[in-house]
């Protein structure tokens, strides 16, 4: 099974028939039997005769355990059913899925492609973001924030744009170096509309607040940036470890204007993002 999220392609060995049909059927569109003409990471599945890798609390609401450590381009993956690693520049990578079932297989395996993807993206200048992404007059725009700052809310009440994503957005550079939103399959709870295919010019971030209005309001470019930051999970833990990701992000999403997006339960901060100019 081939999971391709333009430009990249990740391919998965290993998987038997069952869970190669649910990868399908969660990855659709994006993914395909079909062999790749080229491969960003191509991973082993195999499965471990134990039950857990982190033994969990059933009844509790603890929040999901990933431990993620890197030793340059290779990360490791450590989480209740799945243990593994990937090297982004080898474009190899082995999975291991337990046999517990404190979570299903199919969201086991997912939490694994996401990491290798914000990982992938990465390397390659671009980033998977905490924001949720929309395609607007076949222009790209990002609004991030922690949880709770309102990418649900605003993507639900949105009734002009294609929505990517309230949730997890991944974007990449093109050939000269331009930043663009690739359509992908994170598509957090947001369940409008189809899944938005292909890569769109990425023109500017809104950092979301909600407020009484919808305006855009400037703000200083070093604050708005270390603002971003904070949204790429997976990475930006390791950026004491790989200084050189942490320049690469800086100098990458320097030339992306960044701004304050106050908005409120309509999609006037449409108007608001016009009236600004992008």
């Amino acid at each position: 099974m081939v999971l391709r999220l333009d430009p990249l392609a990740i391919e998965f060995e290993g998987l038997d028939h069952e869970l190669a049909d649910l990868l399908l059927d969660r990855y659709s569109p994006y993914a395909s039997r079909d062999a790749p003409t080229s491969v960003a990471l191509r991973v082993r599945l195999a499965r471990e005769n134990t039950d857990y890798f982190i033994d969990p609390r059933p009844g509790s609401m603890e929040q999901v355990q990933l431990r993620i450590a890197c030793d340059g381009d290779r990360v490791r993956y450590l989480s209740y059913q799945v243990a593994g690693w990937f090297d982004v520049s080898a474009g190899r990578g082995d999975l291991l899925l337990a046999r517990g079932d404190f979570e299903p297989p199919l969201r086991a395996i997912e939490n694994y492609v996401r990491v290798a993807v914000a990982w992938l993206a990465a390397s390659r200048g671009g980033a998977l973001v905490h924001a949720a992404s929309a395609v607007w007059k076949d222009k790209g725009y990002l609004f991030y924030g922690e949880s709770g700052a309102g990418k649900s809310t605003l993507s639900a009440c949105n009734r002009r744009a294609r929505i990517v994503s309230d949730d997890l957005s991944l974007v990449l550079p093109d050939d000269d170096g331009r930043l663009e939103v690739i359509g992908s399959p994170f598509r957090g709870t947001y369940e409008d509309g189809p899944a938005v295919l292909g890569r769109f010019p990425l023109v500017a971030g809104f950092r979301l607040i909600q407020g009484p209005t919808a305006q855009v309001q400037p703000v200083d470019h070093a604050r708005a940036m270390a603002e971003l930051v904070a949204n790429l999970p997976f990475v930006a833990d390791a950026f004491d470890s790989r200084p050189d990701l942490f320049e690469q992000t800086l100098r990458v999403f320097s030339s992306l204007p960044l701004a304050h997006l106050q908005f409120t339960k309509d999609d006037s901060y449409w108007d608001a993002i016009e009236s600004a100019g992008y």
